[in-house]
């Protein structure tokens, strides 16, 4: 399912009572860009980009997918949404007791899009790129952090959306590694597979390099700086 359209209308979200994060959010957010989701620490910018994947709903007001209502969507009216939606978070997580191609086919698996065969080709190819192949057979506990951390945001590219949520993808990435998750978003957002691009990182240095526009996360509510990141820099 495509994604033509994505606004908030008077969201509200906390994860404690009486500690709002948002408060009556309304913002209408232009598709078909790149944007740097930025701000003060520890106000809201994770849980921004949770409610841009839907992984958590507003406990008032609304977030509208073309038009609809999330939170009024059952799964099965979801699901062609969250297909054509990948994210990663800095605590992403992978499942311990499967091997990493596992852990990169899983959704191709679960979803059936296509054979074993075709998955773990796919997941062999990114090995190759990044340079693991031959850890490919290893459980995420005998692997280092940094490479638990790659394959956590390459899962988010195996299944090819159109709109990707990357929640500080680069930390903890040696500089070769950057470098090429750098280049494949570059190449699939030319291609036009990426349509839709949201990260936060702590270096603007990243998101300059790709062009965003800033998004800022502050006094509970979201806003656009008017100015894209990229000038800026």
């Amino acid at each position: 399912m495509k994604i033509e359209s994505l606004k908030f209308d008077w969201a509200c979200f906390g994860y404690e009572p009486g500690r709002p994060i948002f408060e009556s959010m309304s913002l209408e957010i232009p598709v078909g860009k790149s944007y740097y989701v930025t701000g003060p620490p520890l106000l809201g910018k994770s849980t921004f980009m949770k409610m841009l994947s839907v992984l958590v709903q507003p406990e008032a007001g609304s977030f509208f997918i073309n038009g609809q209502n999330t939170s009024n969507m059952s799964f099965e009216e979801f699901l062609p949404y969250r297909l054509n939606i990948g994210y990663a978070f800095d605590h992403g997580g992978l499942f311990a007791n499967r091997f990493l191609i596992d852990n990169l086919t899983l959704g191709l698996m679960y979803h059936k899009f296509c054979s074993r065969e075709e998955a773990e080709a796919k997941a062999r190819a990114f090995a190759e790129d990044f340079g693991f192949t031959k850890l490919l057979g290893h459980r995420p506990a005998s692997v280092p952090g940094g490479l638990r951390k790659l394959v956590t945001v390459l899962r988010a590219f195996m299944m090819e959306p159109e709109m990707l949520v990357l929640d500080d993808p680069f930390t903890g990435l040696d500089g070769d590694a950057c470098a090429k998750l750098i280049k494949l978003i570059e190449t699939r957002r030319e291609s036009g597979e990426i349509k839709h691009l949201f990260l936060t990182a702590r270096h603007p240095a990243i998101p300059a390099q790709l062009k965003c526009e800033n998004l800022v996360i502050e006094h509970g509510t979201a806003r656009f700086d008017g100015q894209a990141q990229w000038k800026a820099a």
